[in-house]
């Protein structure tokens, strides 16, 4: 190796001497080889590059006509509003976050349709592309959120990152409605006017696909744009950021909940430092056999699977592992060509 010490060093050797080991061939076994099916990381020998989990990251952006409403504390609409914090935040994110967008419902169709993939795929350096097309479009039509999040998540699930960096992030100002298999002498309806099925509160389906989602590893953080007197709303936002996995922790709603465009503008940056925080990806895993010790800078960290200090794998197969406490802190804080990975196998 270089007489550059790597402030981050893997060492996957057959005996690196030190406890706190992790020996694949005792710890885990069986189980251990399951992880590693057709198409996951392969354990392969050399010095190889460790590098930070770029976030995968949807913006789910509702433009429901609704957005056309005043902002309150403001001269603007809430879409006027939104578009200015996205435009103050997300030139933080630049090459680090993969972005992309989807809008709904969709521009050029109906009340209550999606499109059927994102309007921008997620790709780095993708902020201009996104501010451009949120400046092409106005806000018309229904809500269809449980759609919009589907596809979303279709949009995420083949990307390889680390699982707490593939993420989707929900803006909206209105219950989600458009389901047409709803009783509308039975439901909640919302947005007024005369009651049809799109117009009922479409909250148990819009909760099965952030369910479904934070289950296959893709969170949800939800930022509404609200009127504190909308008590449906609000209900229903506090459930969604539960079922989504990212509620807000510390205020009195579970969702991050925004009435100006200076706190559109903070709940977008505090997302953005909770996307994927301390996750690694190395392109090389360890096999049955192999084991696996942990440097910073020098000083041994020890393996920690309770995820409170140290480090853990978060995902063997994928190749992601994170650091934890006090290790991440200071982890954060160094340059990404100090990140090394040395893989000896034990097979």
């Amino acid at each position: 190796m270089s007489a550059l010490r790597p402030a981050l060093l893997l060492c996957l050797l057959a005996s690196c001497g030190r406890t706190g080991l992790v020996d694949y061939s005792t710890d885990g076994g069986e189980e251990w080889a399951a992880r590693l099916p057709d198409g996951g990381v392969a354990c392969v020998d050399g010095q190889l590059s460790l590098l930070p989990a770029r976030p995968v990251v949807m913006l789910v952006i509702d433009r429901s006509s609704s957005m056309n409403q005043t902002f309150p504390g403001t001269s603007g609409s809430k879409w006027t509003a939104l578009r200015g914090a996205l435009r103050q935040a997300l030139p933080a994110w630049g090459s680090s976050v993969e972005l992309g967008t989807l809008l709904y419902p969709s521009v050029s169709s109906g009340a209550c349709t999606v499109s059927a993939s994102a309007d921008l795929a997620p790709a780095p350096e993708n902020v201009d592309a996104v501010l451009a097309k949120l400046n092409s479009t106005s806000p018309a039509g229904s809500t269809p959120t449980a759609i919009a999040l589907e596809r979303a998540g279709a949009a995420l699930s083949a990307r390889r990152t680390a699982g707490s960096a593939r993420a989707v992030v929900l803006a909206t100002d209105g219950a989600p409605n458009c389901n047409t298999s709803l009783d509308p002498r039975a439901c909640t309806c919302v947005g007024g006017g005369g009651c049809t099925s799109t117009r009922c509160l479409d909250d148990t389906r819009s909760l099965e696909r952030l369910t479904t989602l934070a289950a296959s590893g893709i969170p949800t953080w939800i930022v509404g744009l609200r009127s504190a007197s909308d008590a449906v709303f609000v209900d229903v936002l506090n459930r969604m950021a539960v079922a989504g996995g990212r509620p807000f922790v510390g205020g009195t709603q579970q969702f991050y909940s925004v009435s100006s465009q200076l706190e559109l503008e903070s709940a977008f940056a505090t997302i953005r430092q909770q996307v994927g925080a301390c996750h690694y990806l190395t392109p090389s895993v360890p096999d049955v056999g192999g084991t696996i010790e942990l440097e910073l800078d020098g000083a041994f960290v020890p393996f920690d699977p309770a995820q409170r200090e140290g480090w853990s794998w978060i995902d063997a197969s994928n190749g992601e592992l994170a650091l934890h406490g006090a290790a991440c802190t200071r982890a954060e804080g160094l340059p990404l060509e100090a990140l090394q990975v040395v893989v000896k196998c034990g097979r």
